[in-house]
């Protein structure tokens, strides 16, 4: 009890911060660094949230689990709350590296220390469903608070607020979590550790699967790149809010039923890599969808509806996906889902801004997203060319997870 206590109080406090930025910071990048400037620091961001921790986790290993996850958080903290000083290019650049490699590390090491303390898979599950609660709690709360600041001028106090709650997070963390002891397992090199993952992903089953996980994260990255930039333009800004707790909600609500649904496909024998691609499309539509109806605000929320399912689809299975890989290490295929995931989100979060602010003001504001559309099409016309093979040797496909953000 001790234990879900602190890992869901800590969740929310982080997510509840890291969802009161996200909306805004395409906003607040491009009011001091223009389209490229703002792209590229969301690159770096996103790039350092989602892969930092392959480039150190070796490293990790020989320590205690739970000082690393008060590492990774105070790290985060101090980089949030620096930012709020208002720093040169350079430096926001560098700050923005930093926080990112702090939610990185606390990720792993969240993961890290379920799999060491709770070794019961029911136990394991039940302990990441109260955490799921948690972050999507904060989803649907985050946003609200974010644009509130931003609206009413206090972008430092934003920033304060962040860090405030990244630092109450390393706090909870430190005082509540109940310690284990490190692995002791000898450090393993990045070669050795990129040479694995280059191994996981030789098979065509592989190879076809990171595709389509490569694609559809690009596709999702534009949620919070491109998307909040779309809807400062076209609603009114106080209610920017609304849509991206409105996607929160929508998710909490399909992700049992489409679980269910998944659950019951995967067991008659579907491919994941075939519902992962079905997911991707329902993305991928839901971009075009808001373009065109951009003259009347309420019905982007259409738009965020068939997001929405799209994620329920799509994100859980990129979990159940990697798991079928049946790698040597399942720490492994985690760092090679790690890697791809980065790869596709990173790219899209930065052609989302810089492609959303250069096409909107020669073409029009919905440009981008039908561009957005085009090019996810084409791609998952090539994926479903391209055939769909099972894993070798075929594993059973578990359930979906619900799903947890970093």
């Amino acid at each position: 009890m001790r234990r879900t206590l602190a890992l869901t109080t800590a969740y929310l406090l982080t997510h509840l911060g890291y969802f009161s930025l996200l909306p805004v910071l395409p906003m607040l990048l491009e009011r001091g660094a223009g389209a490229a400037g703002a792209g590229a620091a969301l690159l770096c961001f996103t790039v350092a949230s989602r892969a930092a921790s392959v480039l150190i986790s070796g490293r990790l290993e020989r320590f205690p689990v739970r000082g690393s996850m008060v590492g990774g958080l105070l790290l985060a903290a101090g980089a949030f709350t620096a930012l709020a000083l208002r720093p040169p290019f350079p430096v926001l650049l560098v700050l923005l590296l930093a926080a990112g490699c702090g939610i990185s590390v606390n990720g792993l090491t969240v993961r890290a220390y379920v799999a060491q303390a709770v070794p019961e898979s029911g136990a394991r599950h039940k302990l990441f469903a109260a955490v799921n609660l948690a972050v999507n709690v904060a989803a649907s709360l985050g946003p609200v608070a974010g644009t509130f600041l931003i609206w009413a001028g206090w972008n430092e106090q934003l920033w304060l607020a962040v860090g405030g709650c990244y630092l109450l997070a390393a706090a909870t963390t430190r005082l509540m979590m109940p310690p284990v002891p490190a692995a002791q397992g000898k450090a393993s090199t990045l070669r050795q550790r990129l040479s694995l993952i280059r191994e996981i992903l030789r098979s065509p089953y592989a190879r076809r699967l990171a595709a389509v996980t490569a694609l559809g994260w690009f596709v999702y990255a534009q949620l919070f790149s491109a998307l909040p930039l779309f809807l400062a333009d076209t609603v009114d800004r106080r209610a920017v809010a609304a849509y991206f707790t409105a996607n929160a909600l929508a998710v909490i609500l399909l992700q049992g039923p489409v679980s269910a649904l998944v659950a019951r496909r995967l067991e008659a024998g579907t491919s994941p890599l075939t519902l992962a691609r079905y997911g991707c499309l329902l993305l991928t539509l839901a971009f075009p969808l808001m373009a065109v109806v951009t003259g009347t605000p309420w019905l982007i929320f259409a738009g965020i509806v068939v997001f929405s399912l799209g994620e329920a689809v799509y994100v859980p299975l990129v979990d159940t996906a990697f798991a079928d890989l049946t790698a040597e290490s399942a720490y492994e295929s985690f760092n090679a889902r790690q890697v791809v995931t980065a790869a596709g989100e990173s790219l899209g979060s930065f052609a989302g801004a810089a492609g959303y602010l250069a096409l909107s003001a020669h073409f029009g504001r919905g440009t981008w997203f039908l561009l957005v559309g085009a090019l996810g099409l084409v791609g998952l016309g090539l994926l479903t060319a391209w055939g769909t093979v099972r894993p070798t040797p075929p594993a059973p496909a578990p359930a979906p997870a619900p799903k947890v953000a970093s």
